[in-house]
């Protein structure tokens, strides 16, 4: 991954950078790192995805969003296939660290999503990217609380809904568990060809 270089959108992505690494709001994950960092991709790119945390296989991890797991390798997929690759897009999480339970991940709960709400919104205010691209219902959820919208995965799933910022554009999120029993990825690849250019 190219480094971060130099320019006011570097500095202030550095900034929010260490203010991630020093966060430890949420009592349950405060022995986890948050992965936000130049592994994340493209601060000059007009499109941000959103998933839901790291998962203890992938991000949690590698520090890389969506490397490692099958998620990741799902979502290696579906990007190649609308032509896209990783340093040409931003990836990051509604929650930025690894929520685990019992040793397995887990669904971050509300008040962490909450409280990783203004990591997120101020990433989204450096880059200023055109879409945003959220990946399953917690990704939705974080997008709604920042956006004070109501927005439904199964509502508004593959649909471009305007903000005064941005594109906001709700997909399903590429896990096994997903492809498996909800949207399976032949239908996903359909999905991802009708992200707003």
């Amino acid at each position: 991954m190219k480094p971060l270089g130099v320019g006011p959108m570097s500095n202030s992505f550095r900034r929010l950078e260490k203010k991630a690494a020093s966060c430890r709001l949420c009592p349950r994950l405060a022995d986890q790192p948050a992965v936000l960092s130049s592994a994340n991709g493209s601060l000059n790119t007009m499109i941000v995805f959103v998933a839901e945390a790291p998962g203890r296989f992938g991000a949690g991890r590698t520090g890389v969003p969506f490397q490692g797991d099958r998620s990741g390798d799902n979502f290696e997929i579906l990007l190649n296939h609308i032509g896209l690759t990783r340093p040409e897009v931003f990836i990051t999480n509604a929650v930025l660290c690894n929520p685990l339970e019992n040793g397995n991940n887990r669904r971050p709960i509300a008040g962490e999503i909450k409280n990783c709400a203004s990591l997120l919104k101020e990433s989204l205010s450096i880059i200023r990217p055109r879409v945003v691209v959220t990946l399953g219902i917690v990704a939705l959820q974080s997008l709604n609380l920042i956006l004070g919208t109501r927005f439904k995965l199964n509502q508004n799933v593959a649909q471009p809904l305007p903000t005064p910022d941005f594109t906001l554009f709700p997909l399903y999120h590429p896990s096994p568990r997903v492809t498996n029993w909800k949207r399976p990825l032949a239908q996903q690849k359909k999905d991802f060809k009708k992200i707003p250019a």
